[in-house]
């Protein structure tokens, strides 16, 4: 069996940095992409780990990759990590199944068990 890997999907360059430094303490292979698309046509359904998704995105937001990964019967444990503070999208992404919706700036502790969780439940 592979070992787990995060994705992690933040249009901001400075974000998805931060979270590869944040990251690295777990010893686990960290990918990072600027949209949706990019972590689409790179990665392979059935892939274990994690996604660190964030919900504005260029192109397919978080909520469609959410339920384009649904689809396909993608089971991988989605982490949102976004400054949209909405009730709404908030219930919906967590009813479509993800595990924890953080806002930015986010509890770093919480962050980190949410990760752990998710690559846990991979």
């Amino acid at each position: 069996m592979d070992p787990p890997v995060i994705f992690v999907v933040d249009d901001d360059k400075s974000v998805r940095d931060a979270i590869r430094r944040l990251l690295l303490s777990l010893d686990i292979s960290i990918r990072s992409y600027a949209s949706a698309e990019e972590f689409l046509d790179d990665t392979a359904p059935g892939t274990r780990g994690c996604l660190i998704l964030d919900m504005r995105l260029p192109g397919m937001s978080g909520t469609q990759l959410q339920r384009h990964l649904n689809k396909q019967e993608w089971k991988l444990p989605i982490v949102f990590v976004t400054a949209y503070d909405d009730d709404d999208a908030r219930e919906s992404s967590l009813r479509l199944g993800a595990l924890s919706y953080l806002l930015k700036p986010f509890d770093r502790q919480e962050f980190l068990a949410s990760v752990n969780a998710a690559i846990a439940r991979s």
